[in-house]
């Protein structure tokens, strides 16, 4: 079966067709005394250190699970991340606190600058009708996972001359 991908409906779809996974994995992460969390496709089985001991244990569970659900696991993405280590899920740094990536912040921080230095017209690459816009959603999408460092990209947004 396909859908279309994109579509307002989607999440509530995907939640409704892993309602059965979730709960499965949220009793079998009750017992092992962790946190399950789902967003889409993407799974995370969080908790203490000694976690990682039993991970291939674990992987099998959860693999059984997903298929009795009708899902499967994509064994290539799967990973175990240790504390100290960048623990990434869905383009999210969710180490200590959700966080852009260091590269994505830094990126977003330099073309801003250039924004500043040369105007926006000359670094709107992607050819964005709205590059205002596109830009204020980046922030805001930066402000939702860290604020603090999100205020040093919104000082700069403010600095571009849009007429340029």
């Amino acid at each position: 079966m396909h859908h279309p991908q994109g579509a307002p409906t989607s999440p509530a779809l995907a939640n409704l067709c892993a309602f059965g996974l979730d709960l499965r994995l949220d009793g079998l992460a009750r017992a092992l005394e962790v946190r399950y969390t789902r967003y889409a496709d993407d799974i995370v089985i969080s908790g203490p250190r000694s976690l990682a001991a039993a991970r291939l244990r674990i992987e099998a569970w959860v693999a059984r699970i997903a298929r009795d659900e009708g899902f499967a696991l994509n064994h290539r993405k799967t990973r175990c991340r240790r504390a100290g280590k960048r623990q990434q899920v869905c383009g999210i740094v969710v180490n200590r606190q959700p966080n852009l990536p260091r590269e994505r912040f830094d990126r977003l921080k330099a073309l801003l600058h250039r924004c500043v230095v040369d105007g926006p017209a000359a670094h709107n690459r992607d050819g964005h009708a709205r590059f205002q816009d596109h830009l204020r959603g980046q922030l805001a999408w930066a402000a939702q996972l860290n604020a603090g460092k999100a205020q040093r990209l919104q000082r700069l947004f403010e600095r571009i001359d849009w007429r340029r």
